[in-house]
């Protein structure tokens, strides 16, 4: 799984400027709603060996990662971001309150979650200088994210509300 990722962002950061601009476009909108521009570079960088099941989550993670440029170093973990920016004060408790919504929420095809986190994401890179997200384990993440043992929104609960005065 690891080499299969890195193969996908690196095909991503490959991408010209006219494709990475297509998925940004994108960014929040459901793979099936996505425009032929932005299906025809997603399905170039897709390895074949991911699920068909899964690739409405690989699209969510190719349309946010190209909200910045390409080869920038990875960076952090999403719920750590957002646990420094609420801590710092530069997320409002509104802000929180609306984490609190995404963890609440699961990845359905309605596109209702991948709505909420987009916005996040593009949150995150408006408040936090452009620091890159690592887009790998939040793939991770959203794969994980309906999980019956819900570690992942356990996982982030923890990171971004333990000792925090919300």
């Amino acid at each position: 799984m690891t080499e299969m990722k890195e193969q996908f962002f690196n095909r991503l950061d490959s991408l010209s400027n006219g494709e990475r601009a297509a998925l940004r476009r994108e960014a929040g909108i459901r793979l099936q709603d996505a425009d032929s521009a932005a299906l025809t570079a997603f399905y170039r960088c897709l390895p074949f060996a991911v699920d068909t099941y899964q690739e409405s989550k690989w699209f969510a993670i190719a349309c946010l990662r190209c909200l910045w440029e390409a080869g920038e170093a990875e960076g952090r973990p999403l719920e750590q971001i957002v646990a420094a920016l609420i801590q710092s004060g530069e997320l409002s408790a509104s802000a929180a309150h609306r984490v609190e919504t995404l963890l609440d929420t699961s990845w359905d095809s309605d596109g209702y979650m991948l709505s909420k986190l987009s916005r996040l994401v593009k949150l995150v890179r408006q408040k936090s200088d452009r620091k890159r997200i690592d887009f790998s384990a939040l793939l991770d993440d959203l794969i994980r994210w309906n999980s019956d043992s819900q570690t992942v929104q356990r996982k982030w609960a923890r990171a971004i509300f333990s000792g925090n005065n919300i």
